[in-house]
């Protein structure tokens, strides 16, 4: 198909297509005269899932960039993974005063959670740290590891049934789109859902509040 019919059957504007080209984030067509290039379902397949990051995640075109060159990494799907985690992971702010005692925090609330196969040098540990770290200037929930706990629980049960309800029957770069796709798409969900719940609750305990 041409870059015209591309755009229409993506809904990604040919301006945009072009774009990714440029930066490598879409890999070139087969072109077939100076004038004409012919674009086929792997560009469909990356579009979409470009589309997914950017409209719903808002990852930045060099975590993008991140998750395309994840997709070429060699190992286990594992590897894969972990790959892809940092990828999407934010960066994490600089340290302040207190980021060495918030990360030795993050390590034993990771290691009390039975999480022993985290790497050593995940960005999400360090997120999680300055996480902790910036929590620890307010005094506001949670105000401690046991605090934390139930987030933890939470965690790991809806990790363990995400990774469970993977179609293992799918390649790696397929296996790859759909853990990016469930952890893009289901974090706006699970945000969106507990905003929602917390207006309900939050209504239930405070909507009669007569405290001003």
């Amino acid at each position: 198909m041409r870059i015209s019919e591309l755009s229409e059957q993506t809904g990604v504007p040919v301006p945009t297509i072009k774009y990714y080209l440029r930066e490598g984030l879409l890999p070139e067509g087969d072109k077939r005269t100076p004038r004409l290039t012919d674009y086929d379902e792997q560009h469909v397949r990356r579009l979409g899932l470009l589309r997914i990051l950017r409209d719903v995640g808002g990852v930045p075109v060099e975590g993008l960039k991140r998750l395309v060159a994840a997709t070429e990494t060699r190992g286990t799907v594992h590897d894969l993974f972990a790959v892809a985690a940092d990828a999407l992971a934010p960066t994490p702010p600089p340290s302040g005063p207190g980021r060495e005692q918030a990360r030795a925090v993050a390590d034993a609330i990771i290691a009390q959670a039975g999480w022993d196969r985290v790497r050593g040098d995940s960005v999400d540990r360090d997120n999680l740290a300055a996480t902790l770290e910036l929590r620890a200037g307010f005094d506001t929930h949670p105000r401690g590891p046991a605090e934390i706990a139930p987030y933890v629980a939470l965690a790991d049960q809806l990790a363990r049934h995400e990774i469970a309800n993977l179609d293992d029957r799918k390649d790696r770069v397929g296996l790859l789109e759909e853990m990016i796709v469930g952890q893009v798409v289901f974090a706006t969900v699970l945000t969106t859902l507990r905003r929602l719940a917390e207006e309900h609750h939050s209504h239930e305990r405070f909507g009669e509040d007569r405290r001003d």
